[in-house]
């Protein structure tokens, strides 16, 4: 035991490598208040944020005076502008940290708690749903919402939107057991799952020979699940055998479990669990073929460029005479995440079937999504400093003016206050995205090559022809966003 601790303190290890050595950092992991008062906090702001936005002005569609709104109004703001942003960052560098902080991990824990106390016959989510396919179908629900009803823009779409969620996470933590919202429901789960492969951080123990040892198995025990403190993995893990950050909620149960002290949190190199080879359910390459549209059309900010992107569901849509703004915005999404990204990976994928007749044509997906990880996220990262600057420049109003009206009123109407520009110019902002991309779109082509190389060590026979078309898809992808952002 006492080497162990000896390891957990930092006395083997670099703070670095082991940030829970760092005393006040220790101290805090196991306040038994640890992460609850966190996802108290966030919880009051869920709550704020619903107030402030609920039955706000609603202005016509893709008017100059609702991209205004929507930037004073702290619900959209801090939704949108602050929060979805900020949660790609830090699940890129860290991990999947905001899932220790999310008041949904706290509304279905309270949830969990109080069906058990009224006897309910909480059971396991059906197996069939454990993939990850509800995941998929809330992402697609939530981006589908957004480009119909501009709920984005629509502080009281927004507080909906929060309302709908906390609603969500209640039912299935009352009615399901062991996390089964934050495992196979959460819209960003899968999000979260694909991104933190990525991180420069990981939670792992510090010495197998001690977990091996162990005869009480505290950080994975059932028998402690229904505890608040020091409980076993409310996820079901297995602790000592984590070698991914997909899973893993960062709660730091184990953390406070062990008698041990046997964890550590640290760095690593970026790019870890980009894992060739490693077997994967379809929802993940579902998502990253939804993503991938998104990113596309979230790159796209130039007029002309935008129109042409758009020109397949305008064609739709004057050919059967759509005039409703929600059936316009329903064919965008349509366009958007369902077909245009279809077209381009079953295409790819067609083409890697013809010259490797042998395999399954889904074998194309579930072999090399996972490789598409870097550049898709080192798109989405740069679409977050678009938005940022963008947006931050007029922070301050917001949190002035909660609600936004007034500030609206000054900006819009009696022009007494001058609207919040963009932090830099864009032809100046545009280097740092297209750096972000080229590093993404190279570290994608090496996992490309070596998931081939993967292929070529097993029995799996695939042609050498087939090997190359991941490489054009890539080569493909990475220059539409290239292209995009350059002409921003």
């Amino acid at each position: 035991m006492s080497e162990s601790r000896n390891h957990f303190t930092g006395n083997k290890l670099p703070w670095n490598k082991n940030i829970l050595g760092i005393s006040f950092i220790r101290w805090l992991v196991k306040l038994p208040v640890f992460p609850y008062i966190f996802q108290f906090a966030a919880l009051a702001f869920f709550i704020l944020f619903i107030y402030y936005g609920w039955r706000q002005p609603i202005f016509e569609f893709n008017s100059a005076s609702e991209l205004l709104y929507r930037k004073l109004n702290i619900t959209t703001f801090v939704v949108w502008g602050l929060w979805w942003t900020s949660m790609i960052w830090i699940a890129f560098f860290i991990g999947r940290a905001w899932c220790q902080v999310c008041p949904l991990e706290l509304i279905m824990n309270l949830a969990e708690r109080f069906g058990r106390k009224l006897g309910i016959p909480q059971k396991l989510l059906p197996k069939i749903f454990q993939n990850g396919i509800l995941i998929v179908i809330g992402y697609l629900i939530v981006q589908f919402v957004v480009t119909t009803f501009h709920i984005h823009r629509m502080p009281h779409g927004a507080a909906l939107f929060l309302i709908s969620l906390g609603a969500i996470a209640f039912i299935f933590g009352f009615f399901f057991k062991y996390r089964s919202f934050c495992s196979f429901v959460c819209p960003v789960g899968i999000l979260l799952n694909c991104y933190s492969r990525n991180a420069a951080f990981e939670l792992r123990v510090i010495d197998e020979k001690v977990c091996n040892q162990c005869s009480t198995k505290d950080c994975r025990s059932l028998e402690t699940y229904n505890k608040w403190n020091n409980r076993g993995c409310p996820s079901l893990l297995n602790p000592p055998k984590l070698n991914s950050n997909k899973d893993c909620l960062l709660c730091m149960q184990c953390v406070k479990a062990c008698p041990h002290d046997n964890f550590r949190f640290g760095t690593r190199k970026f790019f870890k669990d980009i894992i060739p080879g490693e077997n994967i359910t379809i929802a993940i390459p579902l998502f990253l073929v939804i993503i991938s549209g998104f990113l596309t059309y979230e790159l796209t900010l130039n007029k002309e460029i935008k129109e042409l992107f758009l020109a397949a569901p305008h064609w739709i849509g004057h050919v059967f005479g759509v005039e409703n703004p929600y059936w316009k915005g329903f064919l965008k999404g349509l366009w958007t995440l369902v077909v245009y990204p279809a077209i381009i990976w079953l295409s790819f994928a067609g083409l890697y079937k013809l010259f490797s007749q042998k395999q399954k044509f889904s074998f194309y997906f579930k072999t090399y999504a996972i490789a598409f990880i870097p550049l898709l996220v080192s798109a989405h990262l740069s679409k977050s400093l678009d938005k940022w600057n963008k947006w931050l420049k007029g922070i301050a109003l917001p949190f002035k003016d909660p609600d936004g009206v007034n500030s609206y009123q000054a900006i819009f109407v009696n022009q007494t206050l001058a609207e919040p520009g963009k932090i830099v110019a864009m032809s100046t902002l545009r280097w740092l995205p297209l750096l972000l991309i080229l590093i993404g779109a190279t570290v994608s082509l090496v996992k490309i090559i070596q998931t081939n190389k993967y292929l070529a060590k097993s029995t799996i026979e695939v042609s050498v022809v087939s090997k190359t078309i991941p490489l054009l898809m890539a080569f493909l992808i990475s220059g539409i966003f290239l292209f995009n952002v350059w002409m921003w």
